[in-house]
């Protein structure tokens, strides 16, 4: 693990930096238009505050009360990578989601691009234990871009000699005014599957009112997606690029009794819209060639979105 003060002097940028938070290395980052906070553990994006007259200026991202720091397991909240698979594992006994997102990354570069736009790049690769469950070596890139908008791009290096199959996402927790007044708009026209009841997919044919719990993935999903958020009067725009899939969760009063780092009160200030691909939109990765899809997040007026 890099050092708190190895990375200050690696990586002396204004505007950037590092602490430990329990067993974590935490990446504090100001710029003339957002803050944030990362850490390697995960790669996670943790918060973002945008600061412009024209956005809420308020923090987009949630994290639970409850989240555990101490490097046994992933945050809970933020944008963990769910990588090289979504959801539950082929073979039992492997993480849901993935490995990448229990694993502390390497901080490749840190830059202030402008006054007001500041980039970071982590780097994970494979290693004896990750080729032990996942038998092919690449190396993985997070690039994350923090100014008016949020971006992150994920680049997938496939190093072996055979194509790799991948699911992947940025499973975004945003924070939310309250549940069951959002309105998750730009889903028309995909196919839904629902993971709660499995039962007959269908055709999103209008707006989705959220009604926790719910758990449905969207695939064949290009369109730029809006979370409509009354209570906090913002609409924040979910754009993408080389991913063709969507999940809206949201655990509901019930299911979220089974997560230790979750409070039973938290459910309606959070929910997940996420970005990626996954289900029949799976990713071949040519050996020797890579992958790269890209998220990104900006605000728009409510009021103004609504009148269009």
């Amino acid at each position: 693990m890099q050092s708190v003060e190895a990375l200050q002097q690696t990586f002396s940028v204004e505007g950037v930096r590092f602490y430990r938070q329990d067993g974590l290395v935490m990446v504090e980052v100001r710029n003339a238009t957002a803050n944030a906070l990362l850490t390697t553990h995960g790669a996670s994006v943790l918060s973002f505050t945008p600061l412009s007259e024209a956005t809420s200026q308020q923090d987009w991202l949630w994290v639970s009360e409850s989240a555990v720091y101490s490097g046994e397991k992933p945050v809970r909240g933020g944008i963990p990578v769910c990588w090289p698979w979504f959801g539950q594992a082929d073979k039992p006994g492997l993480p849901a989601h993935g490995f990448v997102r229990n694993q502390v990354w390497e901080l490749a570069s840190v830059s202030a691009v402008s006054p007001t736009q500041t980039e970071l790049v982590l780097t994970s690769a494979s290693s004896p234990d990750t080729l032990a469950i996942w038998p092919h070596a690449f190396e993985l890139q997070l690039t994350v871009t923090i100014g008016e908008s949020l971006a992150l791009s994920l680049t997938t290096h496939n190093l072996s000699d055979q194509p790799v199959d991948i699911t992947e996402a940025l499973h975004t927790y945003f924070s939310v005014s309250n549940a069951p007044e959002i309105v998750v708009d730009g889903l028309q026209g995909s196919e839904c599957f629902d993971k709660l009841t499995y039962a007959e997919s269908y055709f999103q044919t209008a707006p989705l009112k959220i009604q926790p719990s719910i758990d449905s993935v969207f695939i064949d999903q290009t369109e730029p997606v809006m979370i409509r958020d009354p209570g906090y009067n913002r609409c924040i725009r979910i754009e993408k690029e080389s991913a063709v899939s969507s999940v809206v969760w949201n655990p509901g009063p019930e299911i979220i009794k089974g997560f230790a780092d979750m409070n039973d009160q938290a459910w309606p200030k959070m929910l997940c819209v996420e970005a990626g691909n996954v289900l029949q939109n799976a990713v071949t990765v040519p050996p020797s060639a890579e992958h790269t899809f890209r998220m990104v997040l900006t605000e728009q007026s409510y009021v103004a979105e609504l009148s269009d």
